[in-house]
């Protein structure tokens, strides 16, 4: 029930969409009724939308999610490691027989080099499909398919493919004797607090292996005005927001 609501919920509480439609449907209102009270509403949306696309209140809300994790706990010995899904594209891939990666391809670059620096270790990738409807494709095929383009050995492997969310995966852990080890959970590092209090709650000991960072700091001005992206921007409040809520939620409801 939690995953169907999750993904029905998610496009309407996604923030740019929230804001762009909000402001449509007042400014429709509004012209349809000249009322005060919506004018002052539509207002107030178009000032949110503004300063959201403007400021880079998403890059800041990022970085208090990442800041933990910028420094890499020194690891002796690892035993295990998980990757989390979430780098691969599923549509493309199945639009063009090839292998298409997307902007956190950093989780399975990591996973191939953790796994070469320690060739005992066992490795397990967590991801099926996010969809409501099930796809001919999942994320373990995918993965799969790089993991091969880039010559690593994929027996060393265990694809556990029969999960839909953050949830459902690190949940598939726990089927796992895992106990007194070295256990490495790769993930984005906008997505790292998210998985592990999920993975706290089901008692899971996994050291924090995060990539991918979003969040950026840049001191100079010139070089501030070079990267100003309002698409940017909106992604990565959107990005924030999402991460969130995911935290919320899962403590609220879970």
């Amino acid at each position: 029930m939690y995953f169907y609501l999750s993904k029905i919920l998610s496009p309407i509480i996604n923030p740019t969409n929230f804001l762009i439609f909000g402001i449509l449907i007042l400014y429709i209102f509004y012209k349809i009724n000249k009322n005060n009270k919506i004018k002052i509403f539509l207002k107030i949306f178009i000032t949110c939308f503004l300063l959201v696309a403007i400021l880079p209140i998403g890059n800041f809300g990022i970085k208090l999610l990442e800041s933990e994790f910028l420094i890499q706990k020194k690891i002796k010995k690892i035993d295990n490691i998980f990757v989390l899904a979430g780098s691969e594209n599923l549509e493309a891939s199945k639009l063009s027989f090839k292998t298409n990666l997307n902007d956190s391809s950093e989780r399975l670059i990591a996973t191939v080099k953790l796994g070469l620096e320690n060739p005992d270790a066992k490795i397990y990738f967590l991801g099926g499909q996010g969809y409501m409807v099930k796809n001919d494709i999942n994320e373990s095929n995918i993965a799969k398919s790089f993991f091969s383009d880039v010559g690593f050995n994929t027996d060393r492997i265990y694809f556990i493919d029969n999960a839909r969310n953050t949830i459902e995966n690190l949940q598939k852990i726990t089927d796992l004797n895992i106990s007194n080890k070295s256990n490495i959970l790769i993930t984005s590092a906008f997505h790292m607090k998210r998985a592990l209090i999920i993975s706290r709650k089901f008692n899971l000991d996994l050291i924090p292996y995060a990539v991918d960072f979003r969040s950026i700091k840049e001191d100079n001005l010139l070089n501030k005005y070079q990267k100003f992206n309002i698409l940017g921007n909106l992604f990565k409040f959107d990005l924030f927001i999402r991460e969130l809520i995911g935290i919320i939620s899962f403590k609220v409801f879970l």
